[in-house]
């Protein structure tokens, strides 16, 4: 008796914390918009100062300020509470998240990803969860509680619901500050950034020292991409190109001590962005490739540092290390004596430290001090919140920098993307927040103030970018389609194109066709690729030979994406003729994926015309053979594995698989037929049904919606089939996530 009586105790006391009120602290001033603090309760008992100075000073800077305090044990929880301020108070523009808040962990949501698609079916939720604010950001998109993690305790998972929205549309602005410790001192970090980031707010500080730093393998090495952003950057940053001010172009071919190099800039006084276009981790920015000999003894020592790190893997993998030296010899030709050292203490020792001399480690942050208020992470995990030591943090929780807000991702992500969309909005005075607010992808993350803005010259035009401006006026924003400044012609484009939608088609192509400035044209595709129609297809095919690399990069691949016939002459004409290699490479991508035996065709026409020289024949040969190869990986190896009998189920998955990356629309009708078969493979036909999801932009669009309906009116289908074609129709319905990447 005795001990039922205690186990009801306990059940009333939890019960009791679990609904324990939420502490709310109301804001001290009155201002147009508003902003709120999720804090735990023992953050917020161990740093209440810092809290409090940060909360004065952001209502100084004009957002009334929310404090919101409790133990947070659901991100349910926490999104009610945000929903209830949104919903209860004037214009809630943002929240940060500071401490011990529970962190989503999604799945089901990898097309709201730039490039993650860990397979959902092979490996744990530990692994194949993308952390994520989006969960509480958007307040539309619906998710399934999986479970708690039982080993990191601020990790739930979830998986987005098929009739959720399936596609990122964000009410407000958040970010964290969590510091990549687990002790107390984390208590005393939360507390000097937020100081430093209240005594910040009390500076003027214009946008006129930068720079842009540029790492290996970024823009397909693509020396004629490189060259072509400093264009739209000068759009954006026109301050930063006047006399007495800098932008500097920071490229990893320029020098072999660019970690030097980038030590040096980060810590310049001046110094008011970062902006960083590499590979990294969780922990280390990859900042240069292995350095190149210039005289053939230092080429010869490249190969052997390639060859000891190549046996040095072999062992860490537990594979066989004299087949992996014979490997490489017969390979490359090499004799035994160029894999000497690869196990010796002495040579490992100098071919660690040559490693170390190549890439930041979170380690070397904090023994710099980095000057730049605003950090750019374009790169892989180093915005990893959840993960110990995350780079990102490293900047932040600086002792010695000036760090107030950085921007990362959770996961991977995609290189070669639009990342400096939107910073023009910066000049303005715009919050670091709102600008980020309109970046919508499930692994970007503002780590810092989200509130910081610098300074303008422009305070009479700062409202407009205010998401509650005019916001259903077409005639102020026709007005501002010929603003002087391209930053204002891109918020009246997207202001337009929401107003008057694909009424503005025609208008927006006009735009395309007649506007100076990159990101406005750019812009003007991006609003067409959104109808999906007529307009959009046809003006592409101007848009092939625009003046900038990054706008014909763009082209080639949505062409690839629709699939018209009408492009492959077009197509032909800029894998020839392109200057910058990463074009030629997405336009024959794209001529396989919308018929490679008619690419075969308009190769050998287009070659049969031009003028003979030295390589013509060999080129010719190169692309044909390369679009036969295709054509036999396609049908014969992929689709015959998918339909083969006696290939295991999770051999034919994995093949399906294939064709999210590469959408080969003559497979279309292939894998439906197959999807018909749902007795004997269900999730055959899930893994189906999930891959025509991705064919977003493709003219059998139709097609894939139409099937999605047969399965929802034809109750014979599997619930998991069900499920997975309304997924699949509501994301081809809702469209694109991101527009820039298909």
């Amino acid at each position: 008796m005795k001990s039922k009586w205690f186990l009801a105790l306990i059940i009333i006391v939890l019960n009791f914390q679990s609904f324990s009120k939420i502490e709310e602290i109301k804001p001290l001033k009155k201002n147009d918009n508003s902003f709120a603090i999720i804090v735990d309760d023992k953050t917020y008992e161990n740093c209440k100062t810092a809290i409090l100075k940060y909360r004065d000073a952001v209502e100084n800077d004009g957002l009334s300020t929310f404090i919101l305090i409790d133990k947070w044990e659901t991100p349910e929880i926490v999104k009610s509470e945000i929903i209830r301020l949104y919903k209860s108070t004037k214009n809630l523009e943002g929240v940060v998240f500071i401490g011990d808040i529970p962190i989503p962990m999604v799945i089901k949501a990898q097309h709201m990803t730039s490039a993650y698609k860990l397979a959902e079916d092979r490996y744990p939720l530990t692994r194949t969860g993308v952390p994520t604010d989006r969960f509480y950001d958007d307040f539309d998109l619906k998710f399934k509680f999986i479970q708690k993690d039982t080993v990191n305790l601020l990790q739930y998972y979830y998986s987005l619901e098929a009739e959720s929205p399936q596609r990122i549309e964000r009410e407000i602005y958040s970010a964290r500050i969590i510091p990549q410790v687990a002790d107390d001192s984390k208590y005393e970090m939360i507390s000097h950034f937020l100081n430093k980031a209240a005594d910040e707010k009390a500076k003027k500080n214009y946008i006129d020292n930068m720079f842009v730093y540029t790492g290996h393998g970024y823009y397909s090495n693509s020396l004629a991409g490189w060259a072509d952003q400093r264009i739209p950057l000068m759009e954006q940053f026109p301050l930063t190109y006047k006399a007495g001010n800098r932008i500097k172009h920071l490229n990893h071919q320029m020098s072999g001590n660019m970690k030097e190099i980038l030590s040096y800039e980060l810590q310049r006084k001046d110094l008011d962005i970062a902006l960083f276009h590499a590979h990294g981790t969780v922990d280390m920015q990859l900042l240069n490739s292995y350095p190149k000999g210039d005289n053939p003894q230092a080429k010869i020592d490249d190969v052997k540092l390639y060859l000891r790190s190549k046996l040095r893997s072999a062992k860490d993998s537990k594979r066989n290390i004299e087949e992996a030296k014979e490997y490489f010899q017969k390979w490359l030709d090499v004799p035994n004596s160029w894999f000497d050292g690869a196990f010796e203490d002495s040579v490992i020792i100098a071919d660690s430290l040559l490693n170390y001399s190549l890439d930041f480690y979170s380690d070397d942050i904090k023994k710099l001090s980095p000057q730049a208020k605003f950090v750019m992470f374009d790169e892989c995990f180093n915005g990893s919140f959840h993960k110990p030591n995350y780079i990102a943090g490293s900047y932040i929780f600086n002792k010695n920098g000036n760090v107030i807000i950085t921007e990362g991702n959770s996961v991977n992500s995609l290189q070669d993307k639009w990342p400096d969309e939107y910073l023009g909005m910066l000049n303005y005075g715009v919050r670091i927040g709102e600008r980020h607010r309109l970046i919508n992808m499930l692994e970007s993350h503002l780590i810092g103030d989200p509130t910081f803005r610098f300074a303008t010259n422009h305070n009479s035009e700062t409202h407009y970018f205010d998401k509650n401006f005019k916001p259903n006026d077409a005639l102020f924003w026709e007005k501002q389609l010929s603003h002087s400044s391209p930053v204002i012609r891109e918020l009246a484009l997207r202001k337009m194109s929401e107003i008057k939608g694909r009424s503005f088609d025609k208008e927006l192509v006009n735009i395309y066709k007649t506007d100076d400035a990159v990101n406005v044209r750019l812009h003007a595709l991006k609003f067409l690729a959104q109808s999906n129609q007529s307009e959009f297809h046809e003006v592409l095919k101007i848009a092939i030979n625009d003046p900038n690399e990054i706008i014909r990069k763009f082209t080639s691949i949505w062409m690839g994406e629709i699939g018209n016939e009408d492009y492959l002459p077009y197509l032909m004409e800029a894998t020839f003729s392109d200057e910058s290699p990463r074009v030629p490479f997405n336009t024959k991508s794209a001529m396989s994926f919308i018929d490679t035996e008619k690419a075969i065709e308009i190769t050998n026409k287009y070659y049969s015309h031009l003028p003979d020289f030295n390589s013509k024949e060999y080129q010719l040969k190169l692309m044909i053979n390369g679009f036969k190869r295709n054509i036999e990986w396609v049908e014969k190896e992929i689709m015959g594995n998918i339909k083969s009998d006696t290939l295991k189920l999770r051999s034919k998955l994995q093949e399906v698989k294939t064709f999210r990356n590469y959408r080969y629309h003559k497979v279309v009708p292939w894998l439906i037929e197959i999807a018909k078969e749902y007795s004997t493979e269900p999730q055959l036909s899930v893994q189906i049904l999930e891959t025509l999801g991705w064919f977003n932009l493709s003219y059998k669009k139709n097609d894939i919606i139409d099937f999605c309906n047969r399965i929802l009116n034809d109750n014979k289908y599997d619930k998991s089939i069900q499920e997975e074609a309304l997924r699949t129709k509501n994301r081809l319905l809702i469209g694109l996530n991101n527009l820039m990447i298909p």
